[in-house]
Parts: C-alpha cells; structure tokens; sequence
C-alpha cells in the first residue's frame, strides 16, 4: 500500500505548517456576533451541489457542504472529511479513514452517508464523469469507506476534490432523492435558513459544527473553518453600479467581485478594502475547426500570428492582467515550462499574411462570438477583429447574450472563433483543461489525436513524470496546430468594508474565519 503520507495527501506535516498556501487564523472568536451581507452577480440556478457548476451556486454550497478532499490555497488535494487516503499500489483501491463530522440535522456522519452520497454523484453530478472508474464502494465500519476503481484513475482524488461542482456529502436520506429534490443538509461551518430568488439566501452559523483539527487555520476549500459571525447574507444584485453603491453605503460588507475602474477610483477610501487576486482564469479565443476555412491548421496559424494578445489582455481587463502562455498556471506541479512560447503573443502581421497566401484564403467570412454579460469576452472579440482585420480577414462580429453564445458555441456551424474565460479548469490542474479540448465533444468539435492520446496518458498512467510529459505534449500541440489560443490570464478584484477582519481573496468569498470589527 502507498501510505499518506507518500502521497503527500495527508493532513500531516505539510497541512500543519503555515507554510506556501496555508495561511494562519486569529485564535477561535468567544462568540459569534453580527451578520455579514456578501452580494454577487446571479442568482443560483438550483442549491443542489452536485449537479450545478455554477459560480453562484458555489459560493452559497461551499458554506454548508463539505467534501471528502478539499483543494488548500495552492489548490492541491488535501484532506477535508476525510482523515487521509491509502492507494494501493496498483492504484485501483482507495481506503478513506472519516474524521468525526455532524449533519446540521444533528446526525453524525458515517461511511453510508459516504457511499451514498459518491454513489449519487455518479448518476447526477456536474461532473459525474470523475465516478465512471468505480467498480464498488465498500463501508467495513464506520469511519471507512473503500473505494474499488475497474481501471486506474490518477485524477480520482482531483476529481472529488474539485468545487467546481462539489462532490458534497449529504446524509444517506438526502443522496437518494433525484436531482434537485434534496434538503440542504451539510456538515459545513454553516446550515441553510432560506432562499429566496431574485433577493438572496439566508445562511447562519452552525453551532454544533466540528472543525477539522488537522490543520491550524484556513486552508483554501479545507483547513479549519471557523465561523465568527452568526448570520450571513448572500444577495443577489445583478448591476454591478449597484454593488458597487452597495458596498460604499455599508448595507453590503464583501463583494463577490468589483469593476477594476471602480476598484482604482475608490482605492484611497479608508472605509473599503480591495483584495487583487491573480490569477483567476485564462483569456481565450476558442476556434471551430469543422468550419472552413478554420478546418485548415495553417489558417489557423495565420490567426495566431495576426494577434497582440497583449493588446488584448490590456483592454478586456482594464489593465488587471499577466502575459503567461501556459495552459497551467506557473507554480503548479504541471506547469511546462517554456513549452510553446515562441508561438506566443507573436504580433507578427508580415507572417500571418504570409500564412494566409499558404492556406489559400479567399476572403471567406469568419463569425467571432462574443457576449454582452462579460466585458472580458466582448472587449477580447472586438479587439481581435480589429487586428485581423488588419492582416486582411474579412471578419464579422456577433455579440449575444452569454446564455445564446454559450448555446452556440455547442453548434458545429454559425461560429468560427469564440471568447471565453477559463477559470475553473486551470484552478483544478490539468484534467479539466486538457478534457476541454478532448473526449467525444472538444470545444473545437473536432477530436486531434494527438491530444487524444496525451488525454489517455494523463488520465490513466501511475507514474507522475508520465502525466507531467502528457501536459507537455499538449501544449505543444496547442501551440503548433493552433487549437486554441490562450491570451493570457484575467485577475479580478475583491472587495470588503474595512470592518472585516481576516478576509482572505481565494476561488469563492469565504465566510469562515472572518469577523466584523
């Protein structure tokens, strides 16, 4: 067997030390007092956590939800509700050992709840695809779950991991109901009061709560949670102005995220606190490659060339950025280097019209996709048609609504580039963003059989320096048929009242550990 602390998932040496990621807390409030009011962008579209991955949804879910492993500050895999992990060697059985927990029912969790809730995940999760290698999970008592994958699967841990749409444990009862149909019944720090749409959902502290010990203070999605106010608030406040006006007249505490042009005007005002966070997802520019004349890799190239990404990444942030090429985040255990960087941010229009002469253009019309719901998105496709335009590509702008752009960004015709912003992928590691690109629906509509592979090597191989070559691969390959191109990455801003104490920027605002002065 492969102990814990091999793996390095275990909440041991690595998750008691203030060190990297981990952040320290203030010593445990005598009570907790107050109510903070959070306003963000939408609405939810259900408060089942495991079906949706919606943004709004997480930042709700991840207060009264807890998962077996959690992701820490550096977004590695760490323990949560579980104590640690012991992988066999083969790679094909996973033994849990559960630390003590409580629902907000008053139930205390066992291995069943465990099991049911995996189980449930697998027919109705957001991202169910992370189940398909179990074979059985077992429960031998109760503080131990044993799952048994058919094949190995070096992402299972990664993939329960992920909030992107969490695999929450909820008691044996609330696993067997259908999608959408569950009580909100958790073991996080708070319990559900109310929702109601359109204005906002209601959560307060949970006074049986048991923290996990493990660890000293916050810890990105895991760590030791503490809940130092009583009541929180999470409004739903579609106009960003609103917020804004909000968060100036104190009847809002913390936003989700603020404007940089009004993060930069209000930075001199005592009474607020902004909190930069970089990076939060990559630019692109998505390409279909089913619709000529994007069907040929050498137009494809000729686009590459044509674009100031820098340009780019400079308008659609209001000047939040960092120029980075790589398809992971520097830092991060799959991060590959200088891979791909000469075919970066080439801004070489001599070339692209030199491309455009081999790949026998005809001034065909190409279709860039945009939205009107994220300035990132509209500023990054009305930027780019400006500069291919300057190389001689006869090119034609449509700008939607997010929900039609996204509907059509599904269809094989209608779209030849799209604008999109990567967040939560990247965040995970290389799963998500290498399966956007593979599998039997990649965003570009037609499989390469290059990432294929490097997809089946990442996904499958035991051995960490084969997974970290499959990367490498894939990004040269991105960079020499052009995929897809990777403008650079997109920080945002957060913002609080000065009167909360201990906020840490990270993925969702989170509730734990902060206070109100």
């Amino acid at each position: 067997m492969l102990t814990r602390r091999q793996l390095g998932l275990a909440a041991g040496a690595s998750a008691l030390t203030p060190l990297g990621g981990m952040l320290s807390s203030p010593a445990l409030a005598q009570g907790a007092r107050g109510t903070i009011v959070m306003a963000q962008q939408a609405q939810p579209p259900t408060l089942d956590a495991q079906v949706t991955t919606a943004q709004a949804a997480r930042n709700i879910n991840l207060h009264v939800y807890e998962t077996l492993f959690a992701r820490d500050e550096a977004s590695n895999p760490v323990p949560d509700l579980a104590e640690g992990v012991d992988v066999s060697g083969d790679g094909l059985t996973y033994r849990f050992s559960l630390r003590e927990a409580r629902f907000h029912n008053g139930k205390a969790m066992t291995s069943a709840d465990v099991k049911a809730s995996l189980e449930r995940y697998g027919r109705v999760g957001g991202s169910a695809f992370i189940m398909q290698p179990v074979e059985a999970i077992d429960t031998p008592d109760a503080r131990t779950v044993v799952v048994r994958l058919k094949s190995p699967s070096p992402g299972f841990i990664a993939g329960i991991s992920s909030p992107r749409a969490p695999c929450a444990i909820m008691t044996q009862e609330e696993a067997g109901k259908e999608a959408n149909r569950p009580e909100m019944i958790g073991t996080g720090p708070f319990r559900f009061v109310e929702y109601r749409p359109d204005s906002h959902v209601k959560l307060t502290r949970f006074a049986d709560y048991k923290a996990n010990m493990a660890y000293q203070g916050m810890d990105g999605f895991a760590g030791r949670k503490v809940a130092n106010v009583e009541d929180l608030m999470i409004r739903f406040v579609p106009e960003g102005g609103a917020r804004t006006a909000g968060l100036q007249a104190g009847e809002i505490q913390i936003l989700e995220a603020i404007a940089v042009p009004a993060a930069q005007r209000l930075r001199d005002d005592r009474s607020l606190v902004m909190h930069e966070m970089m990076p939060w997802a990559f630019q692109t520019l998505m390409m279909n490659h089913v619709m000529p004349p994007m069907d040929n890799p050498v137009f494809r190239r000729a686009m590459q060339a044509a674009l100031d990404l820098e340009e780019i990444m400079a308008i659609s942030t209001d000047g939040l950025y960092r120029m980075t090429h790589g398809w992971q985040h520097p830092g991060t255990t799959y991060f590959a280097g200088d891979v791909g960087k000469p075919l970066y941010n080439m801004n070489n229009k001599d070339r692209a019209r030199a491309l455009l002469r081999e790949a026998n253009y005809r001034n065909e019309e190409i279709i860039l996709l945009g939205d009107s719901s994220f300035k990132n998105h509209n500023d990054t496709i009305v930027t780019a048609s400006e500069q291919l335009r300057s190389v001689g590509i006869n090119v034609r702008v449509v700008i939607t609504d997010w929900p039609t752009a996204f509907s059509q960004r599904t269809q094989r015709t209608g779209w030849h580039m799209w604008a999109l912003m990567l967040g939560i992928e990247p965040y995970e590691g290389p799963y998500g963003v290498v399966g956007f690109f593979s599998g039997h629906a990649p965003v570009q509509h037609a499989r390469d059989e290059v990432i294929e592979d490097c997809q089946r090597r990442l996904t499958t191989s035991l051995a960490e320096a084969d997974r970290k070559k499959a990367v490498s691969d894939f990004q040269a390959r991105m960079y020499e048929q052009a995929i897809a191109i990777k403008c650079g990455d997109v920080g945002i801003v957060q913002a609080t009242r000065a009167q909360v104490r201990d906020y840490k920027p990270y993925r969702i605002p989170r509730m734990w550990g902060v206070s109100l002065a």
